[in-house]
């Protein structure tokens, strides 16, 4: 649960982290290392989203994680204002993205990198989800208890590190 509860905070970061090092498309500092670094973010909040979203046999799969599994799913698919087969359309595009240009870079010519808002509203949902209705053991003292506030949190220290 503790590991869950990790994937959820380091994708939310990166995400965050990455958008703001990007102003309407585009890097706000391109040179190698900025360039680098930003694109890092992304790559490594895909791969912690299809940890948690798409690989199904992995130990932080939901679907491996939550007892009320219907639930869950239900409330997830509202929360995004999507269908199954939606979710399930989204999920393969994260794993595009994942198999094609992150952990094996194939023979597309171009990037592709999905619109993550609604990875970063599932993620949000799961580890809400999980804080609330999985944590007999207290495994999050030390865990923010609202992502959205830590969301924020990382975009204003990005902010300050992107314009130094």
């Amino acid at each position: 649960m503790r590991r869950v509860a990790l994937l959820c905070v380091h994708f939310t970061r990166n995400l965050a982290f990455y958008r703001e090092g990007m102003e309407d498309g585009k890097l706000i500092r391109d040179n190698p290392f900025w360039r680098t670094v930003n694109f890092n973010f992304f790559d490594q909040s895909i791969l912690e989203w299809c940890k948690l979203f798409a690989d199904k046999k992995g130990k932080h799969y939901w679907e491996n994680i939550v007892r009320n599994k219907s639930d869950f799913e239900l409330d997830l698919l509202t929360t995004l204002s999507i269908d199954r087969n939606e979710f399930d359309s989204y999920s393969d595009e994260m794993r595009k993205c994942r198999d094609k240009f992150i952990a094996h870079l194939d023979s597309e010519m171009e990037d592709y990198r999905p619109f993550m808002d609604k990875a970063l509203e599932s993620v949000m949902y799961y580890y809400h989800y999980v804080y609330l209705h999985e944590n007999e053991e207290n495994n999050y003292p030390d865990f923010p208890k609202d992502l959205r506030v830590f969301y924020k949190d990382c975009q204003k220290l990005a902010k300050s590190e992107y314009k130094t």
